[in-house]
């Protein structure tokens, strides 16, 4: 798979950046993904950011909140935001997304892979998100197949340690089936579409 792609102008070579992504998919905090990656704490910091609100305008982190102590939000999560220090009120929304996310705990491998193909999809994180009609419409269809792709492995993995066979597991299988299939119908769409652009 591409390497991610985070900056045009960055010199963040492409094995750091991957692992940097890889760091994020581990929801490690900026300061342990300083260490391991070699970058400095204010491009971790940068590259994070970029990185929630890709992922907030594409639809992968679904729900956020606009203060660290808004109703609904869990006390885990108001913790968490409360721990990040420096929080101005416009940066709140983006960093509940990711807490909200994170605290799902969903395996860092299939999240990595996804959080790739992301950025493969929309291009470099220090530009604004330009797509147009089909892709847009190709980005969703694959989000909306990642984010049941998780929920799927997880029914799967109770349903394993309970032994026991689940409806749920059955359901999910087939939106799993159903959304990858639309996936696939609009990859053959806007292969069409960058054909007929390009005669």
């Amino acid at each position: 798979m591409p390497k991610p792609i985070f900056s045009t102008r960055s010199r963040i070579p492409a094995a750091k950046a991957d692992k940097l992504l890889r760091c994020y998919a581990e929801r490690l905090e900026p300061t342990e993904t300083a260490k391991r990656t070699g970058l400095s704490l204010n491009t971790v910091y940068d590259q994070y950011s970029r990185i929630r609100w890709r992922l907030i305008e594409v639809g992968y982190y679904r729900d956020a909140a606009l203060s660290k102590d808004e109703y609904g939000l869990s006390e885990e999560a108001k913790a968490m935001l409360r721990q990040r220090r420096g929080l101005e009120d416009g940066d709140i929304y983006a960093h509940a997304a990711e807490v909200i996310e994170w605290l799902e705990e969903w395996p860092a491998g299939t999240v990595l892979r996804q959080l790739r193909k992301i950025i493969e999809l929309t291009g470099p994180l220090d530009k604004p998100l330009s797509l147009s009609e089909p892709q847009a419409v190709f980005v969703a269809a694959y989000v909306r197949y990642t984010r049941t792709k998780l929920i799927h492995e997880r029914v799967v993995k109770v349903a394993e340690s309970e032994k026991t066979p689940q409806p749920l597991a059955e359901k999910t299988a087939d939106a799993l089936r159903k959304h990858w299939r639309a996936y696939r119908r609009v990859e053959k769409q806007l292969w069409r579409y960058r054909r007929d652009q390009n005669d």
